[in-house]
């Protein structure tokens, strides 16, 4: 279990929670393989292992080169912020120039970033924790040289399909990263119900986020420590929803 206490511990600096959910996906990548189901550990091919980090590298650095160059350039504050993603990872040297090579090659290729969203929601099609850090960490990347451009708002939006995320996730990180007010309508779809609802349907669908974010549930799955700050933040984000939603009502 080291390579994924290693991966985890490293990937903590990296926008905390992000990073141990990366890190972790590639420490156990490097013990399994997170999509190879081939028996015990010693039975994988390791030239199936690097094929498969492979896969991975090129969904989540392709997105990431397809969001910080949305607005026609990769500013250096983007850049920096990919260099910093790649450098609290502790890649090796290898990993750092296959990811550097799949980043530049993704900036100018044909390849949609949606195909990329794509493979990455394929492979981590059961792991919702790690698409929504991907997700978070592509936000954060568009958001770091201060301004959202158009384009970049358009991918963030749109690629939550791709990724097998929730349609709420974006109200839900622009009003964490922008700041923006949501409508009443956007605090129901972060909850996961309909402005149609009965309080009694509210209240359950409040209740069901609460449990998917409770620390319980988070240390049952085995995540980092780190992560509970990432559920911390969601969980006031399915509250502050719940609390507009119940003032309205009042009225």
């Amino acid at each position: 279990m080291f390579a994924v206490i290693f991966w985890g511990g490293v990937g903590a600096f990296f926008f905390g929670p992000i990073g141990a959910l990366i890190g972790v996906g590639i420490g156990l990548l490097a013990l399994y393989g997170e999509s190879i189901d081939r028996g015990e550990p010693d039975e994988i091919e390791r030239e199936d292992l690097g094929d498969e980090k492979k896969n991975i590298f090129t969904a989540l650095f392709g997105m990431a080169a397809k969001i910080a160059k949305a607005d026609g350039i990769v500013s250096s504050e983007e850049a920096e912020v990919i260099k910093l993603f790649m450098k609290d990872l502790n890649l090796s040297e290898q990993d750092t120039v296959m990811a550097g090579e799949i980043f530049s090659e993704a900036k100018n290729n044909d390849i949609s970033v949606y195909d990329y969203a794509k493979d990455f929601g394929d492979i981590y099609a059961h792991n919702e924790e790690m698409r929504v850090c991907v997700y978070h960490m592509l936000f954060a990347v568009a958001g770091s040289d201060g301004d959202l451009h158009p384009e970049e708002d358009r991918i963030l939006r749109n690629i939550i399909d791709p990724m097998r995320l929730d349609a709420s996730m974006y109200n839900m990180l622009a009003e964490e990263f922008l700041g923006q007010v949501n409508s009443l309508e956007e605090y129901y779809e972060v909850l996961g119900c309909s402005p149609d609802a009965t309080d009694a349907q509210v209240k359950k669908s409040y209740r069901e986020k609460c449990i998917e974010f409770h620390p319980d549930k988070i240390m049952s799955k085995g995540l980092p420590d780190s992560f509970m700050k990432f559920a911390d933040e969601q969980m006031k984000m399915v509250t502050n929803a719940y609390d507009k939603i119940q003032e309205e009502r009042s009225c």
